[in-house]
Protein backbone atom coordinates (compact mmCIF):
# COMPACT_ATOMS: atom_id res chain seq x y z
CA UNK A 1 0.00 0.00 0.00
CA UNK A 2 1.57 3.41 -1.21
CA UNK A 3 1.04 6.26 1.58
CA UNK A 4 -1.38 8.51 -0.20
CA UNK A 5 -3.36 4.97 0.13
CA UNK A 6 -2.59 4.47 3.30
CA UNK A 7 -3.10 8.04 4.83
CA UNK A 8 -6.55 8.21 2.90
CA UNK A 9 -7.53 5.56 5.34
CA UNK A 10 -6.25 6.44 8.78
CA UNK A 11 -8.78 8.28 10.89
CA UNK A 12 -7.92 12.00 10.90
CA UNK A 13 -9.29 14.86 13.61
CA UNK A 14 -8.86 18.25 14.58
CA UNK A 15 -7.42 20.20 17.75
CA UNK A 16 -7.93 23.70 17.48
CA UNK A 17 -5.61 25.77 19.21
CA UNK A 18 -3.93 29.34 19.93
CA UNK A 19 -0.07 30.22 19.36
CA UNK A 20 2.00 32.62 19.10
CA UNK A 21 1.01 33.44 15.83
CA UNK A 22 -2.53 33.16 16.32
CA UNK A 23 -5.61 30.17 16.39
CA UNK A 24 -4.04 27.10 14.46
CA UNK A 25 -5.79 24.09 13.35
CA UNK A 26 -3.99 21.13 13.64
CA UNK A 27 -4.92 17.96 11.89
CA UNK A 28 -4.25 14.52 13.19
CA UNK A 29 -3.47 11.29 12.16
CA UNK A 30 -4.29 8.75 14.26
CA UNK A 31 -3.95 11.32 17.04
CA UNK A 32 -0.57 12.51 15.90
CA UNK A 33 -0.34 16.09 14.55
CA UNK A 34 0.13 16.03 10.56
CA UNK A 35 -0.17 19.03 9.47
CA UNK A 36 -1.00 23.18 11.08
CA UNK A 37 -2.63 25.60 9.32
CA UNK A 38 -3.59 29.48 10.64
CA UNK A 39 -6.88 30.19 11.00
CA UNK A 40 -9.07 33.19 10.99
CA UNK A 41 -9.06 34.49 14.31
CA UNK A 42 -12.99 35.83 13.72
CA UNK A 43 -14.58 32.66 12.62
CA UNK A 44 -17.89 31.53 14.71
CA UNK A 45 -17.51 29.02 17.16
CA UNK A 46 -13.27 29.12 17.77
CA UNK A 47 -13.64 29.50 21.07
CA UNK A 48 -15.87 26.45 21.06
CA UNK A 49 -13.51 24.47 19.19
CA UNK A 50 -10.81 25.25 20.74
CA UNK A 51 -12.81 24.20 24.36
CA UNK A 52 -14.24 21.20 22.46
CA UNK A 53 -10.07 20.24 22.06
CA UNK A 54 -8.97 20.78 25.03
CA UNK A 55 -11.71 18.90 26.58
CA UNK A 56 -11.32 15.84 24.00
CA UNK A 57 -7.70 15.63 24.27
CA UNK A 58 -5.99 17.03 27.14
CA UNK A 59 -2.89 15.68 27.07
CA UNK A 60 -2.12 16.39 23.88
CA UNK A 61 -4.06 19.92 24.31
CA UNK A 62 -1.48 20.59 26.76
CA UNK A 63 1.74 19.36 25.10
CA UNK A 64 1.00 21.71 21.94
CA UNK A 65 0.17 24.33 23.72
CA UNK A 66 3.15 24.49 25.22
CA UNK A 67 5.27 24.92 22.25
CA UNK A 68 2.79 26.78 20.45
CA UNK A 69 2.59 28.92 22.79
CA UNK A 70 5.89 29.17 24.83
CA UNK A 71 7.79 28.00 21.95
CA UNK A 72 9.28 25.19 24.03
CA UNK A 73 10.34 22.08 21.99
CA UNK A 74 7.54 19.59 21.05
CA UNK A 75 8.41 16.62 22.59
CA UNK A 76 5.40 13.93 21.24
CA UNK A 77 5.71 12.28 18.53
CA UNK A 78 4.41 13.58 14.89
CA UNK A 79 3.18 11.90 11.41
CA UNK A 80 5.77 12.21 8.52
CA UNK A 81 4.31 9.77 6.36
CA UNK A 82 4.70 10.66 2.55
CA UNK A 83 7.76 12.50 2.82
CA UNK A 84 11.02 11.52 1.77
CA UNK A 85 13.64 9.66 4.11
CA UNK A 86 15.60 12.62 3.72
CA UNK A 87 13.05 15.48 4.49
CA UNK A 88 12.33 13.45 7.28
CA UNK A 89 15.55 13.64 8.82
CA UNK A 90 15.75 17.12 8.43
CA UNK A 91 12.56 18.49 9.96
CA UNK A 92 13.39 15.27 12.91
CA UNK A 93 17.14 17.33 13.41
CA UNK A 94 15.43 20.83 13.36
CA UNK A 95 12.52 19.97 15.80
CA UNK A 96 15.38 19.52 18.46
CA UNK A 97 16.74 22.94 17.95
CA UNK A 98 16.52 24.72 21.15
CA UNK A 99 14.19 27.91 21.87
CA UNK A 100 16.22 31.11 21.49
CA UNK A 101 18.83 29.87 18.97
CA UNK A 102 19.37 29.51 15.51
CA UNK A 103 21.04 26.95 13.16
CA UNK A 104 22.28 28.43 9.34
CA UNK A 105 21.00 25.92 6.22
CA UNK A 106 24.21 25.02 5.62
CA UNK A 107 25.01 24.05 9.66
CA UNK A 108 21.90 21.63 8.94
CA UNK A 109 23.14 19.90 6.02
CA UNK A 110 26.47 19.49 7.66
CA UNK A 111 25.11 18.18 10.91
CA UNK A 112 22.99 15.17 9.01
CA UNK A 113 26.30 14.62 7.04
CA UNK A 114 24.78 16.12 3.50
CA UNK A 115 26.88 19.21 3.35
CA UNK A 116 26.34 20.06 -0.11
CA UNK A 117 22.55 19.62 0.64
CA UNK A 118 22.38 22.96 1.07
CA UNK A 119 19.40 23.70 -0.89
CA UNK A 120 18.02 20.44 -0.18
CA UNK A 121 17.66 21.48 3.45
CA UNK A 122 15.86 25.00 2.40
CA UNK A 123 13.49 22.62 0.61
CA UNK A 124 12.50 20.13 3.06
CA UNK A 125 11.99 23.31 5.65
CA UNK A 126 9.60 25.13 2.78
CA UNK A 127 7.31 21.80 2.57
CA UNK A 128 7.17 21.81 6.74
CA UNK A 129 3.74 20.72 7.73
CA UNK A 130 4.26 21.41 11.36
CA UNK A 131 5.66 25.17 11.57
CA UNK A 132 5.81 26.26 15.19
CA UNK A 133 6.38 22.16 15.82
CA UNK A 134 9.17 21.50 13.93
CA UNK A 135 10.63 24.57 14.75
CA UNK A 136 11.81 25.92 11.09
CA UNK A 137 11.74 29.96 12.13
CA UNK A 138 15.00 28.75 13.94
CA UNK A 139 16.93 27.92 10.59
CA UNK A 140 18.58 31.24 8.72
CA UNK A 141 20.91 31.60 5.73
CA UNK A 142 24.25 31.77 6.03
CA UNK A 143 25.18 35.48 6.03
CA UNK A 144 22.58 35.93 8.82
CA UNK A 145 19.63 37.14 7.00
CA UNK A 146 16.41 35.88 8.18
CA UNK A 147 15.18 34.28 5.40
CA UNK A 148 11.50 33.20 4.11
CA UNK A 149 8.58 31.71 6.44
CA UNK A 150 6.00 29.46 4.87
CA UNK A 151 3.78 30.66 7.90
CA UNK A 152 3.16 34.18 7.22
CA UNK A 153 6.29 35.78 5.90
CA UNK A 154 9.47 37.26 7.00
CA UNK A 155 7.92 39.27 9.71
CA UNK A 156 6.25 36.71 11.09
CA UNK A 157 9.44 34.99 11.07
CA UNK A 158 11.68 37.72 12.92
CA UNK A 159 8.69 38.08 15.28
CA UNK A 160 9.30 34.45 16.64
CA UNK A 161 12.84 34.84 16.74
CA UNK A 162 12.42 38.09 18.74
CA UNK A 163 10.14 36.02 21.19
CA UNK A 164 12.62 33.66 21.98
CA UNK A 165 15.02 36.54 22.37
CA UNK A 166 16.92 36.69 19.02
CA UNK A 167 18.18 39.83 17.98
CA UNK A 168 17.08 40.83 14.94
CA UNK A 169 18.30 43.75 13.70
CA UNK A 170 16.60 46.31 10.85
CA UNK A 171 17.60 44.57 8.03
CA UNK A 172 16.55 41.52 8.92
CA UNK A 173 19.71 39.98 10.10
CA UNK A 174 20.55 37.70 13.05
CA UNK A 175 24.19 39.45 14.75
CA UNK A 176 26.04 36.52 14.59
CA UNK A 177 26.56 36.80 18.16
CA UNK A 178 23.10 34.95 18.26
CA UNK A 179 24.63 32.31 16.36
CA UNK A 180 27.48 31.77 18.39
CA UNK A 181 25.63 29.25 21.23
CA UNK A 182 24.00 27.34 18.68
CA UNK A 183 26.85 26.92 17.07
CA UNK A 184 29.00 24.54 19.76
Amino acid sequence: MDAMTSTQNRSKEHIFLESALGPVRIVLIEGLPTRLQRIDPNIPHLSKWILESQRQSPMLFSLLSKSLLNGDNFEGDIWLQGLSPFYKMVLERVKTIPKGTVKTYSQLAEELGHPLAVRAVGSALAKNPLPLLIPCHRVIKKNGQIGHYSLGGKSMKEKLLMMEGVRVDKDKKIKFSSLASSQS
